[in-house]
């Protein structure tokens, strides 16, 4: 009969002994890494919670900082305004966005129109107003003038700009002036209020502003073919 042979008793015992200190050392060092896990994320909450704010994120490298420009549209060209270089802005505008004056007991507003019997022409073009409305420059450029529109007389007051870009000058006549000498205005801004003409002419004058314009030489130009034409109703104020 062949006999098996079994380890002692005594051995078998002090293997167990091994394999259960084996077993509590490694559960033990697992033990202190959560315990120091939940140590340093219980911190950072109480940091939080302290601050009242989470710690701020940064961007990637390739995002931070990559947002793109917003450049604001300019603003609508008004109906009374023209844009000729076609750059979004007014180049030119009707002062009063009214038509050209018709002819009255005083003559007509027309460039050219007959004065004095026809002893002279009219030097510019009459944009028919109402006393107190808002006058607007014709042009863009600076305010080079601000006079009185007749010898000795107070009450009325021009406004002249230049563009010193294309030498155009506009000189608005019978305006309250709104702007002083080197201020610089665009095309459509107000420059003033039309003045009241029936203190001057009574006898039944078409209320307007007076429009000159010359150009880089001096000479004289028709407004009405430069300005855009008038509109019935414009607003009575800025």
């Amino acid at each position: 009969m062949k006999k098996t042979f079994l380890p002692p008793l005594s051995g078998i015992a002090t293997l167990a002994v091994s394999v259960r200190r084996v077993d509590a050392a490694h559960f033990e060092q697992r033990a202190r890494s959560y315990a120091t896990g939940a140590a340093t994320l219980l911190g950072v909450l109480g940091w939080v919670a302290a601050a009242g704010t989470a710690p701020a994120m940064t961007a990637p490298p390739d995002i931070a900082g990559s947002a793109l420009e917003v450049v604001p549209a300019p603003p609508p060209i008004a109906p009374w305004s023209v844009d000729t270089d076609g750059d979004g802005h007014a180049d030119l505008a009707n002062p009063t966005g009214h038509s050209v004056r018709g002819p009255d007991v005083y003559g007509s507003g027309a460039y050219a129109a007959s004065r004095s019997g026809g002893k002279r022409r009219h030097r510019g073009v009459d944009y028919v107003s109402e006393p107190g409305e808002v006058v607007r420059a014709p042009i863009t450029g600076s305010v080079t003038h601000v006079g009185y529109a007749y010898r000795g007389d107070l009450r009325f007051l021009f406004v002249e700009v230049k563009d010193a870009h294309d030498g155009l000058t506009a000189r608005v006549l019978y305006v309250g002036p709104q702007v002083v000498e080197g201020q610089q205005v665009s095309a459509g801004d107000p420059i003033g209020f039309s003045q009241d003409l029936s203190v001057r002419y009574p006898n039944g004058i078409t209320n307007h502003v007076h429009v000159e314009i010359a150009d880089a030489n001096g000479a004289r130009l028709d407004a009405s073919d430069l300005l855009p034409e008038g509109f019935a109703v414009h607003a009575t104020n800025g």
